[in-house]
């Protein structure tokens, strides 16, 4: 079964509408994400799972009976991530995503942090506070991150870096 959908962007606050796109139903999986925002210098924190691989955002997928919140909380502490100074509105910045390479809908939270505290796990090779103007991201992820950010804090979004 497909289901289709029309994108939209918001840039400035305007809606901005895409193209059509079709995606596959069931999904495969749905998965809980964090964009976490460095307030400082809105710098997004990256989790590395494996040697030379691109980095994704902190997060997993949401095991049965459990909620997008519930799972995004797990997979946190899963992952060793303790965010610091945390603001309490994430709950309200929610973006949604899919990835037809794993037939996966993404949830997406948007964080506003002064820091965070990592600790060594099986999971996660290394995290790192990764500027808006690189691209070490999974290929998309970085314009997707963007699209959110602008949706939800476009005050924090710097999409003309010196």
């Amino acid at each position: 079964m497909k289901a289709e959908y029309q994108d939209i962007f918001i840039v400035k606050g305007q809606g901005i509408t895409g193209d059509q796109k079709s995606i596959s139903l069931p999904f495969t999986h749905v998965s809980s994400r964090a964009i976490i925002l460095r307030r400082k210098d809105g710098a997004i924190l990256g989790a590395l799972h494996r040697p030379n691989g691109k980095y994704a955002l902190p997060g997993g997928a949401i095991d049965d009976g459990e909620s997008a919140e519930d799972t995004l909380q797990r997979e946190l502490q899963e992952e060793g991530i303790r965010l610091v100074g945390s603001d309490e509105g994430w709950r309200e910045r929610l973006g949604v995503d899919y990835y037809g390479g794993y037939n996966e809908l993404c949830l997406w939270y948007v964080f506003l942090v002064d820091d965070v505290e990592t600790e060594k796990n099986e999971e996660i090779l290394n995290t790192r506070w990764i500027r808006q103007d690189e691209n070490l991201w999974y290929p998309y992820v970085r314009e997707k991150i963007l699209l959110n950010l602008l949706q939800y804090v476009p005050d924090r979004v710097n999409m003309n870096p010196e």
